[in-house]
């Protein structure tokens, strides 16, 4: 199989990590790329001046974004350069790695430098991955029993310097939702509302929902939260947003509360697995296993027949497991109605693995075996190609090989 020279470079990216020249950190600052969010993850090691992510685009005008995932040391990295006459270029080693493609840096957003009446920025509330991602994140941190071993978003939390809502204070009682509900969700609104004159939101938006966990015994309250942010939100962004509200969320103890993520306004939930299997899915995501995998899964096929076909999603991280296990789970989730996709394993700050990113032919067979299943039940892969960053799904729906 041959990919496209896009999804290509993509998958040497997601693959080998990216390192910046001097030059190219030099243009990035000049072109106004968009910088690492810290909102939940960030690449290891990362500079405060690294750009989130690239463009990638063919000659054909197909064009997508991938995330300046950190190098790992195990592969020769794609380095990021600037040629004699200016132009962005990617190599590894002395060979070219962008031949046929434009490369050229996300860049940020015209909302994250507004501010809001009460001179908060409005990056407080909202921020972007991708191009056409709009993320709502309530709170900073996550209180899950044992946090994932790939996850760095309590690593990430405490290099933010904004004093958004975190966690722990809901946890801790320091401030309850109820204090912070009508403040916030005034603030959010504002921003939004900033945010969608941006350029970046101008043919559509991907609005997700999303946040570290509360504690095991607040999830029903999680929620509810949930639910107070989509209701308040839903009529301000339809217009805009393609699939609805996206919710992105470990799934409540009552299940009567996942009916009222839709009578709230949700129309896609997300209760992500990241890992399918065990031992694996015990050793990298023990919080989750405290939960158990099942938990999840039934919650997936209640929110399939709520929802309905399609519209119950879950994530994972490729490379922590193997591909055919993965892929038998994927397989078998499909049937109950629920769709599958998959991020490539990267290394962030903050994490705890004894394993490296999986090879670029792994990512090609899975997410080539990945659009067979989508196509056989009648499944879209999540998002778009300039939203899904760390993901192949969209380009393989796309097409964006060769047999």
């Amino acid at each position: 199989m041959i990919l496209l020279p896009e999804t290509d470079l993509k998958a040497e990216i997601l693959t080998r990590g990216v390192v910046f020249t001097d030059a190219a950190i030099d243009c990035a600052l000049r072109s106004g790329a968009k910088g690492q969010n810290l909102v939940y993850n960030a690449p290891k090691n990362f500079a405060e001046n690294r750009p989130q992510e690239l463009f990638l685009q063919c000659e054909d005008g197909y064009r997508t974004v991938v995330s300046c995932v950190s190098a790992h040391g195990k592969l020769e990295p794609v380095m990021v350069d600037v040629s004699a006459s200016g132009e962005l270029l990617c190599r590894i080693g002395e060979h070219s790695a962008s031949k046929q493609v434009k490369v050229s840096f996300v860049k940020q957003p015209e909302y994250y430098a507004q501010r809001l009446a009460n001179d908060e920025l409005a990056q407080k509330y909202i921020s972007a991955c991708g191009y056409d991602e709009l993320n709502i994140i309530p709170w900073k941190g996550c209180l899950i029993s044992s946090v994932c071993r790939f996850c760095g978003v309590n690593n990430v939390a405490v290099k933010n310097p904004n004093d958004a809502l975190h966690a722990a204070h809901l946890r801790s009682g320091v401030l309850s939702w109820e204090a912070a509900r009508a403040p916030y969700l005034a603030n959010l609104s504002e921003s939004i509302e900033l945010a969608l004159q941006a350029d970046c939101y101008s043919d559509h938006m991907h609005v997700i929902l999303i946040s570290g966990n509360l504690p095991d015994n607040q999830l029903n309250q999680q929620t509810d939260i949930y639910c107070d942010i989509a209701n308040h939100i839903k009529k301000q962004v339809a217009h805009k947003c393609t699939e609805g509200i996206v919710a992105v969320i470990t799934p409540p103890h009552d299940l009567s509360r996942v009916d009222k993520l839709k009578e709230a306004g949700v129309r896609i939930v997300v209760f992500n697995l990241e890992v399918g299997n065990d031992p694996w899915f015990s050793k990298y995501c023990p919080g989750k296993s405290a939960l158990g995998r099942d938990f999840f899964i039934d919650r997936l096929k209640y929110a399939a027949q709520v929802f309905g076909r399609g519209n119950s999603w879950t994530n994972f991280v490729l490379g922590l497991e193997p591909i055919e296990k993965l892929l038998e789970l994927c397989e078998e989730l499909a049937g109950y109605g629920i769709v599958s996709s998959a991020n490539v394993l990267h290394v962030d700050e903050g994490s705890r693995l004894d394993v490296d990113p999986p090879s670029k032919d792994t990512v090609i067979e899975f997410f080539y075996a990945l659009s067979k299943i989508n196509r056989r039940y009648g499944f879209d892969a999540f998002y778009c190609a300039k939203a899904l960053r760390t993901s192949l799904s969209n380009e393989f729906q796309d097409q964006r090989f060769i047999l």
